[in-house]
This record gives structure tokens, C-alpha cells and sequence, in this order.
């Protein structure tokens, strides 16, 4: 996948907290986030997530996924004005940003690229100093704000897809796994048991830097003859009921497309050591993940940090982060990739703490590319 990379700083955190320009990470994705703050009624939007607890840290509201930028197209264009308290502004036009560049806003560079079918509109706040433009694919949004006294300016950019900002987010969690759910990711024939499965699940917010405790990767591809069939990428911890977190990729039939279903969708996994059997395991279907097609090679990374947090990518994006909890008994972790159909490994890689340790595990993998069939193939590191 073509990547968009650009150095992005969040000059309002800087006004917000009265400290210095906080430079964010190179970024590969193409899902937007959107944070706001209370104090200047000003949006932010950012492809970088790391932005996003960093803000949040000095008082701004964490609001989620804004939308998915293609990774080519036209270019948008991302201003800062100084001089109001803070404020940022994002344009198609080269006239108006140069014209902005005149009377002192300073240019921050490219913010992402406009392209698809989904509109993202524009509108104007005439009575606010700061915070003035605000940018939304939510009609219902557009409209209410048209209604409270701000102009419409029309369709500013478009989208590749709505993010998570669709219906799917009211969704109630449906009870999965029922009667045979055990303790941090066992299964058990345990009567009332249940996990929930959610649409979309918030991302928990933290600044995750640094490597990870442990961090499984492989290009991998599945297919199945059912209406019915996955493969689970899984980082364990080492014994009974001490946790699970991964990835699946899961082809359900249906048309269900708050859960994704009638295609292979990306689901997250979170069963944190000692979780109780009553619904505090769960899985996320992300349905603003990358698309995956029947037999399809992408990349699927798991990590677990020693802060107690996951992170699931699919082709270099950000899927899922949860707060979790394993439980490594003798400093030891397991890969547990398990399929109900055929998998295809490619490229399996393990690091822990930065260090790539794919081939000294006790037990390790014989190869790190291979084929199976149903039941599961696992490694301790």
C-alpha cells in the first residue's frame, strides 16, 4: 500500500499547555482522528494516533475516528494561526493557504489527501475567534450546526470511508461464546458464560513509544468453503487463564454491515488474564479496517507493552488498542494462530523488546513460512 508520509506538529497543544511544539511520529495511515478542545472550540485532526493522547493529556476530548483518506489524490493542506489562541485550518486551495501565509498563519505542510465518494463538509462559525472552521462527513452534524448559527461552506475534501463515525457506534454488544467462556481466554462449559462482541469499540487512549514487550508479525492470507471461517494471530500468556490479545480475520455470511459481514472482516481480540467469564472478554469487528479479500496476503502485527496495552495492524494501520492484561509465567509469551479453514504464513517474525528473537524459541517455529489447515500452530518466547 502507498503510504503517506509527513512531520506534523500540534501547535495547539503547545498553546493549550503553554510548553513547547510537540513533532509527531511519521505517519502510515489513513484513518483521521479527531480531538477537540473545550477551551477554544477548536477541532484537530491528525493521522498520527500517538497526537491524540498527547493532546488529551492537556485537556482536550479524545472524539474518535474522523474519517478514512485515500493514500492518493488531491493534496490538503494544513495552516496554524498563532495568533488567536490557537487555531488550524485545512485547505484544497493553494490561494488560500498562500493568502493565510501573508497575514502571518504559518504552514504546517500536507495533512492527508482528498479523494472517494464521501463528502466532508465545511462550515463557518462567524462569532468564535478560534476554532472557527469545523469538518465533518456526519450530515446530521452539518445540520445542527447550520441550525446553532454556523454558515455552511460546502463540501471541503472527500473521503474514502466514514471511519467509525457511522451507525455501527450505537450498536449494542451481542453476547458470543455463550456457556462456554473460562477465565482470561480458557474455554470452559461454564453455565451463564459469555463474551461480548462490539462494533467499532473506542480505542483506549495512550501514548504507546518505545518497543513493545513482545511483538508477532507475519504476512498471512486465509481462506475457507464455509460460511463460516477465521484465522486468529494471538499473543497469549503462558498458562491457563492468563490472557489473549490478537487479530482475526473472520468471513461470516450475513448483511450485517455494523458487523461486517458477507466479507472477510477484521475483528480484535481481548481476553485479559484473570477476566471474569461474564462479558469482560471481548472482540471488535473494525469495520474501517483495510479491506481483505478471500485469499488475500496482508501483514497482521500484534503487540503488548509492559504498560498493559495491546495494538493490532492490518497492512501497517492502527486496528485496535485496549487496555489488557498477560500473564508471561517464566518470561515466556505464546504464538497461537489457530484457523477454521486454510492459512497461508509468510514472514513470521517475534520481538521482544526490540530484539528479534523469531528463532529461539522454547519451543520456536521450524520455519517461519508456512501452510495449515485447521487446528492451531503455536511458539513460546
Amino acid at each position: 500500500m502507498k503510504s503517506i508520509r509527513s512531520k506534523l506538529f500540534v501547535a495547539a497543544a503547545l498553546l493549550a499547555a503553554g510548553g513547547a511544539l510537540v513533532y509527531a511520529d511519521d505517519v502510515e495511515a489513513s484513518t483521521l482522528y479527531r480531538a477537540y478542545n473545550p477551551n477554544t472550540g477548536e477541532h484537530l485532526y491528525t493521522q498520527n494516533h500517538n497526537e491524540i493522547p498527547a493532546i488529551v493529556s492537556h485537556g482536550w476530548k479524545n472524539e474518535g475516528t474522523a474519517w478514512e483518506a485515500p493514500n492518493s489524490g488531491a493534496t490538503v493542506y494544513r495552516m496554524f494561526n498563532p495568533n488567536n489562541g490557537g487555531d488550524h485550518f485545512y485547505t484544497l486551495n493553494t490561494n488560500e493557504r498562500d493568502h493565510l501565509k501573508k497575514v502571518g498563519w504559518r504552514y504546517e505542510g500536507i495533512s492527508w489527501h482528498s479523494g472517494g465518494s464521501i463528502p466532508v463538509y465545511r462550515l463557518y462559525n462567524p462569532n468564535a475567534k478560534s476554532g472557527t472552521h469545523h469538518y465533518t462527513v456526519l450530515s446530521n452534524e452539518r445540520d445542527h450546526l447550520k441550525k446553532v448559527g454556523w454558515r455552511y461552506e460546502g463540501v471541503a475534501f472527500y473521503a474514502a470511508g466514514n471511519g467509525n463515525q457511522t451507525p455501527a457506534a450505537g450498536v449494542t454488544p451481542r453476547h458470543v461464546d455463550v456457556n462456554v467462556t473460562g477465565v482470561g481466554g480458557k474455554e470452559q462449559k461454564i453455565s451463564g458464560s459469555y463474551r461480548l462482541l462490539y462494533s467499532n469499540k473506542a480505542f483506549d487512549q495512550a501514548n504507546l513509544t518505545g518497543n513493545a514487550t513482545v511483538d508477532f508479525s507475519a504476512d498471512v492470507a486465509v481462506t475457507g468453503s464455509s460460511n463460516d471461517y477465521e484465522t486468529q494471530f494471538v499473543i497469549a500468556g503462558n498458562g491457563d487463564g492468563s490472557g489473549q490479545v490478537g487479530v482475526e480475520l473472520h468471513y461470516q455470511a450475513g448483511s450485517d454491515a455494523n458487523f461486517a459481514q458477507g466479507r472477510i472482516n477484521t475483528t480484535n481480540i481481548n481476553f485479559p488474564a484473570g477476566a471474569g467469564t461474564s462479558g469482560q472478554q471481548y472482540y471488535s469487528v473494525n469495520t474501517g479496517a483495510p479491506r481483505v479479500a478471500k485469499g488475500q496476503l496482508v501483514h497482521l502485527q500484534v503487540k503488548y507493552f509492559a504498560s498493559g496495552y495491546m495494538q493490532t495492524f492490518v497492512s501497517g494501520k492502527l486496528v485496535g488498542q485496549y487496555k489488557t492484561k498477560l500473564v508471561p509465567g517464566s518470561d515466556a509469551y505464546i504464538l497461537h494462530d489457530s484457523v477454521n479453514g486454510t492459512v497461508k504464513i509468510r514472514n513470521l517474525k517475534v520481538l521482544k523488546n526490540g530484539v528479534d528473537v523469531t528463532h529461539k524459541g522454547k519451543p520456536s517455529f521450524g520455519n517461519t513460512s508456512f501452510d495449515f489447515s485447521n487446528g492451531s500452530v503455536s511458539g513460546a518466547y
